[in-house]
């Protein structure tokens, strides 16, 4: 029987360190690209391996500010490297900013947000993404993030029943919004909100969505479910709900369905990376590699890659079962690059001293030489 990962990805490679991080201010401005002021309520969201972590609300001008207050890594988290299997909501990334968390041993003059990005949200757009590197302590200004037209954004990550929903919907809604975007959150009062927003109108596919991501912070995975499976039934051409609950299979170990789901997001949407990301690891799980390979090489090609290192590491895993070590090699020293600290850079370190110690791939100094006498031909 083949072997299969499971990672519980714990905070995984957010921290230089691998501690805890205090909160972080991070601070900007949406812009519609014709340069038309926003008039409805926005979302902006910290978006970390493909996960969202945290969602606050911008006001009419644009300007939005939060705080980032991760959940650390537990140390008994098990990690094996035989296989990409993932536990996507036990990773400790938390919807919101409220909560308290113990504080670790990283350094305090920094945090590494280099696997994250901002993007906003607004019916009728395509967000354009702001990958977010190594941020200092103190409130920082990450720039503008533009809102540009587009019909496809209209059909797929955005639900059109949000422009339709009665005033009194839409007003609960944006209190929940409002709520989220505070210092200190206050998970009940948002799910009440949303909890009314779709009583006011059942087929209010972006509240039942919501509400989904926040019962998933309040640990009750079986109401997520349900808002999901409401948001898809609103609105069946709403990628997202798909990803939501392609992201709950994951965790609890069905990848059929979590391959079903992500595929699912993906006939709504061929361009979806998180979408992509979550169908390589269901796949790969699955032992269905050349699936798995494409969805992961769609990844990498994509202007936010380097915000899921994951996918070096499933790559890797996969160039392994097919017996080209070192092509194998090249895609977990890439994983390290990007992320050296994390606890899945350790054991990816370990393993490729066990295959050089085999004589399975030749050393990095001897590598290095290669490449240097190939280039000089």
């Amino acid at each position: 029987m083949d072997k299969r990962v499971i990672l519980f990805l714990m905070f995984l490679g957010l921290l230089s360190g691998g501690g805890l991080a205090q909160d972080r201010v991070l601070s900007g401005k949406v812009v519609l690209d014709d340069g038309a002021a926003l008039s409805i309520a926005t979302q902006v969201k910290l978006i970390c391996q493909g996960i969202t972590v945290q969602q606050v609300y911008a006001d009419i001008g644009g300007i939005f500010s939060f705080q980032i207050n991760f959940g650390g890594s537990g140390p008994n988290s098990p990690l094996h490297i035989d296989g990409p299997v993932f536990s996507a909501t036990s990773s400790g990334m938390n919807v919101g900013s409220g909560g308290s968390n113990n504080k670790g041993s990283m350094r305090y003059d920094s945090i590494n947000l280099s696997t994250c990005e901002l993007e906003a949200q607004l019916a009728g757009f395509l967000s354009d993404k702001i990958s977010l590197g190594l941020r200092k302590t103190l409130g920082h200004d990450v720039g503008v993030i533009v809102l540009r037209r587009s019909v496809r954004a209209e059909a797929a990550t955005i639900s059109l029943k949000t422009l339709t929903a009665p005033k009194d919907a839409k007003k609960a809604y944006e209190k929940a919004l409002k709520e989220l975007g505070k210092e200190k959150t206050n998970l009940a009062k948002i799910s009440r909100e949303l909890e009314k927003a779709v009583k006011i109108y059942p087929e209010f596919a972006a509240a039942w969505q919501l509400l989904g991501e926040v019962r998933l912070e309040l640990k009750d995975q079986p109401a997520a479910r349900q808002a999901f499976e409401q948001a898809m039934a609103a609105d069946s051409q709403y990628a997202n709900p798909y990803i939501g609950l392609a992201m709950l299979e994951i965790d609890e170990g069905r990848w059929e369905e979590a391959a079903r789901f992500s595929g699912q997001a993906l006939e709504r949407d061929s361009q979806l990376v998180r979408a992509h990301y979550f169908h390589a690891l269901a796949n790969s799980s699955l032992g269905r590699l050349d699936v798995a390979e494409e969805s992961a090489l769609h990844v990498q090609k994509s202007s936010t890659a380097r915000n899921y290192p994951l996918t070096h590491y499933i790559l890797g895993w996969i160039m392994s079962q097919k017996g080209d070590f070192q092509a194998a090699a090249a895609e977990y020293r890439r994983f390290l690059e990007i992320s050296p600290s994390s606890l899945i850079g350790q054991r990816l370190q370990d393993q490729l001293s066990r295959w050089t110690a085999d004589g399975r791939i030749p050393t990095l100094q001897s590598s290095e030489k290669q490449a240097k006498r190939h280039d000089t031909f």
